[in-house]
């Protein structure tokens, strides 16, 4: 089969509109392999009408719903992580400017009451957390969320969420856990690090002064889209679901799908939310059944056929590297497969994706999606862009299949015939 030849870009340089990813809400908390602004703009210019829908089946960091909203777009998403519902909210708010002003001076007030009191019984709230911190801190952080959660149902949403959010946020930092890598696991720098702390006189005094200068930050990022207040389109999600066996029926009709799914072998996206996931209360059955979500661990039903996917099979061999392989692309394909149902007669489908290497072998997977609806499912190809990767962390020292990292991610982009 001869597949088309990308064309390189940079879509940070491309958009000019967005000067910064980080812009709006888009770094209102940390997420891992987040979608970057520039690419949902230039596919929302390019390949949509103002006023359509969007849906966003591997919706994340909720990139893709910042961008619609505010671009006079009506939009959809999905994602498996429960945690959405405490993030999203902020991130893309219904909410209007003097709702946040009175939500945001009683998170002030919730926040320094959460840290402040002493509840009657200090809660474990889940037996596995005290592994990541030690006993001080691990004592401290038990009494906070007590705190929090015998009082978050007196409290507004709003204001709710954003305690979480601090709280999500200085419970991850003042422990063992790296904070800002798409991995849970204890490094000896972090180990370093929180010793260190302990040795401060004002320990939790600084704690609480952080809390207060993340809180101050959501407020200046949410206030930017406040000040759009009346003018943010509609945006509904639905977290913790898995988009291969989603009812897409639920959903209107679809003029675009834009979105960026997991890479092959990401397999750490909800383990990375595996304390805040405890810390809020989700009980540790439901935190496996999130964890097994995620594609690399599923048992694929059968395999994707094709001549690239097949080819590159041979290639790897290993059965371990194989069953992994077959899982990701049976259900990432088929949540695109059955998202693409709902897309109207020449709707668009993006799909962002980069090259990962398994036994040193490059798998362009955006061949694999190409192969898949152009050759057997009648879908028309329009473009293929190469757009270097700018900023990405690494790990050394630990067995990394692409110790390089990726060097380019690639913008497909393909309409229903």
């Amino acid at each position: 089969m001869i597949y088309p030849k990308p064309k390189v870009v940079s879509f940070r340089e491309k958009v000019n509109g967005i000067k910064k990813s980080t812009y709006l809400t888009h770094s209102l908390y940390y997420h891992p392999a987040k979608f970057i602004p520039q690419i949902v703009r230039f596919c929302l210019d390019e390949y949509c009408k103002k006023g359509e829908t969007i849906l966003d089946p591997f919706a994340g960091s909720g990139t893709m719903g910042v961008e619609a909203a505010t671009q006079g777009f009506e939009s959809y998403m999905l994602d498996i992580n429960p945690l959405l519902d405490y993030f999203y909210p902020l991130k893309i708010p219904s909410f209007s400017k003097e709702e946040w002003e009175k939500a945001y001076y009683e998170a002030r007030d919730f926040f320094k009451e959460v840290i402040h009191r002493e509840p009657k019984v200090v809660k474990r709230i889940n037996d596995n957390i005290n592994y990541w911190y030690p006993e001080e801190l691990y004592n401290y952080f038990c009494k906070v969320w007590t705190n929090f959660h015998e009082l978050k149902d007196k409290k507004n949403k709003i204001s709710v969420n954003a305690v979480a959010l601090i709280l999500f946020r200085i419970s991850k930092y003042y422990s063992y856990a790296e904070h800002s890598m798409p991995k849970l696991f204890i490094s000896k720098r972090k180990r370093a690090l929180i010793e260190k702390k302990l040795k401060e006189p004002d320990i939790f005094g600084l704690i609480e002064r952080m809390g207060f200068a993340i809180l101050k930050d959501v407020k200046q990022s949410v206030d930017t889209l406040i000040e759009l207040d009346g003018k943010l389109k509609h945006t509904k999600y639905f977290a913790g679901v898995d988009s291969s066996d989603f009812d897409f029926s639920k959903i209107p009709e679809l003029d675009c799908i834009i979105t960026s799914p997991p890479y092959l072998q990401a397999q750490e996206y909800m383990r990375t939310f595996k304390l805040e996931m405890m810390w809020i209360g989700i009980p540790q059955e439901k935190i496996k059944e999130a964890m097994s979500k995620e594609i690399p661990f599923r048992e694929a039903p059968s395999r994707i056929r094709g001549e690239y996917v097949d080819k590159i099979r041979e290639e790897i061999g290993r059965k371990d590297l194989l069953r992994l392989y077959d899982s990701y692309f049976w259900f990432t394909l088929k949540a695109l497969e059955n998202a693409s149902k709902r897309l109207r007669k020449k709707g668009k489908l993006c799909v962002l994706i980069g090259n990962p290497k398994m036994k040193g072998i490059e798998v362009e997977i955006w061949k694999v999606i190409y192969e898949h609806f152009v050759k057997d499912s009648g879908f028309k190809f329009i473009d293929l862009f190469e757009d270097e990767i700018v900023y990405r962390k690494l790990f050394t020292g630990r067995n990394n299949q692409n110790p390089q990292g990726m060097k380019s991610e690639y913008l497909l982009v393909l309409e229903k015939n």
